[in-house]
């Protein structure tokens, strides 16, 4: 939360004042040490095991923050360092500010200091002031004083103060700082978040399950994050690369993690096949056989798609994106899930958006 700390500290008795008016108090049993939880949506082994628990404990104070939104944003904001300090003076895991941590700050392991370099104390007070912040945007998205989507506006407020959401009516802040904020930390969610668990909605990954279901379910998982132009491999996203003072580098694309599209559907078959299906990191033409010709695919003609085949885009057999065959929508319309191009994010998008295009469809696993 360094940006919040530096608006802050900038405006003083401005800020801090909105935070304490606009910010209702979620209660919380803070002086239970966790000792039994469910997993839940947290994927096993990606948080450190002695602060396990306790991000946890802090993705269960309220349905709108989850565990591994916690550990995201510990991820985003001090690298899992607990001794962290930023130029601002930002302090800890969760990286709260001298003047803002008594607000928030309790023993949450009983060890008689509360402090913010005390990992237990710093992600219980992290869980609290997102759900504050998550409690009171619901009722100004409810009246109307703010809009925009909750988990955005969650971040951009932890990240920037309360005030500068009202200031700008939801989540789209541009300071240079806080634009990035929410990508990033959207991004890092999915390597915390068990396969299977995102959502209700799609089909749900499961080991040695049908293969086109768990492509999409893999690919599903990373739904909001940035597009990055050389992005992604079979493990997650990636940095992006430079493609030397193109589209991608006026949208900063290599300083972004991200998937492109070949990256995310090379990741999605790459988990579907349990790391079997290593695919290459290009779409494929006449002369780089790349994705679309691999001999581990079945060639399939168009009106024979599945949910979970590759759809390559272009014209005598040189091809410029590919995408997965999500399936059709209420209205009987085909849909595509992909990485779409640079400023975009991850997404699910109407497959009529290419018509005119030559489309290949492939079948993996």
């Amino acid at each position: 939360m360094k940006l919040s700390i530096l608006v802050v500290g900038a405006v003083g008795l401005i800020l801090l004042p909105l935070i304490v008016l606009f910010l209702v108090f979620v209660a919380v049993s803070d002086d239970d040490e966790p000792t039994d939880f469910a997993q839940g949506s947290l994927a096993t082994g990606t948080v450190p095991p002695e602060f396990e628990a306790w991000v946890i404990k802090a993705g269960s104070i309220c349905a709108e923050v989850s565990a591994p939104l916690v550990a995201a944003q510990i991820e985003q904001e001090s690298g899992w360092n607990p001794d962290a300090v930023s130029p601002a003076g930002a302090q800890g895991f969760s990286q709260f500010m001298p003047y803002t941590w008594p607000s928030y700050g309790v023993d949450a392991n009983r060890n008689g200091v509360i402090s913010p370099f005390d990992p237990p104390d710093a992600i219980m007070a992290q869980g609290k002031f997102d759900c504050e912040i998550a409690a009171q945007a619901k009722r100004d998205i409810a009246s109307g004083r703010i809009q925009g989507d909750l988990v955005d506006i969650i971040l951009n407020a932890y990240n920037c103060g309360y005030g500068c959401v009202l200031a700008n009516g939801g989540p789209n802040i541009v300071n240079g700082e806080t634009e990035g904020y929410a990508p990033g930390v959207k991004a890092r969610m999915a390597k915390y978040t068990q396969l299977g668990t995102a959502g209700t909605t799609g089909p749900q990954f499961r080991p040695g399950g049908p293969f086109g279901q768990n492509v999409i379910a893999a690919a599903l998982k990373w739904q909001g994050a940035p597009y990055a132009w050389g992005g992604g491999n079979a493990d997650g996203p990636t940095k992006g690369i430079s493609d030397g003072g193109g589209a991608a580098d006026a949208h900063g694309d290599f300083t972004k993690l991200g998937f492109d599209c070949s990256g995310l559907t090379l990741y999605a078959v790459a988990q579907a096949s349990g790391r079997q299906i290593i695919l290459p990191h290009y779409t494929g033409d006449t002369s780089n056989p790349g994705q679309l010709y691999d001999q581990r695919a079945q060639e399939v003609p168009f009106d024979q798609k599945q949910p979970g085949d590759l759809i390559f885009f272009g014209a005598g057999g040189n091809t410029h994106h590919v995408g997965i065959y999500y399936g059709r929508d209420s209205s009987g319309a085909d849909q595509l899930l992909n990485a779409p191009q640079s400023g975009q994010t991850v997404s699910i998008q109407p497959l009529s958006g290419w018509a005119g295009e030559q489309m290949y469809v492939r079948r993996f696993g």
